[in-house]
């Protein structure tokens, strides 16, 4: 009983985390789609405070990699509005390095070949054998 418990806060926990990336996730793909606004200086003030929010959420459930990349980022939207040297070739590079941080905290179920759930409630943690 024990282990059902602990293995449903862990899912619980890991859903948190992955709803609070996907939130960052997509409120950053619509500020970064917007190039031809920031050029001018200019943003829409809605994205921007959901990503600011996103942001908020994600800085106190995410891990300090996926975090940080998430602040390279909005650092590089926010420079984006006064800078024109920072263009959307450094907002696409912020976004790509927050993906790829995301995608290297996936929990090693794919190559366990396991569901996610029977991994968290404890199943094997070495990669299987390899087949001949």
């Amino acid at each position: 009983m024990h282990q059902t418990l602990e293995s449903q806060a862990r899912v619980q926990q890991l859903g948190i985390k992955r709803d609070a990336y996907v939130a960052f996730l997509q409120a950053a793909r619509a500020l970064a789609g917007k190039p031809r606004m920031r050029g001018r200086g200019v943003l829409d003030e809605g994205l921007l405070a959901e990503a600011q929010r996103a942001y908020e959420v994600l800085w106190l459930e995410g891990t300090d990699n996926v975090t940080v990349h998430a602040q390279f980022f909005m650092r590089a939207i926010e420079d984006s509005l006064t800078d024109r040297s920072v263009g959307a070739d450094e907002i696409d590079r912020c976004l790509r390095h927050y993906v790829s941080a995301q995608h290297h905290l996936q929990e090693p179920w794919s190559w366990m070949g396991r569901s996610r759930n029977s991994w968290i409630a404890g199943g094997v943690t070495e990669p299987p054998p390899e087949s001949t």
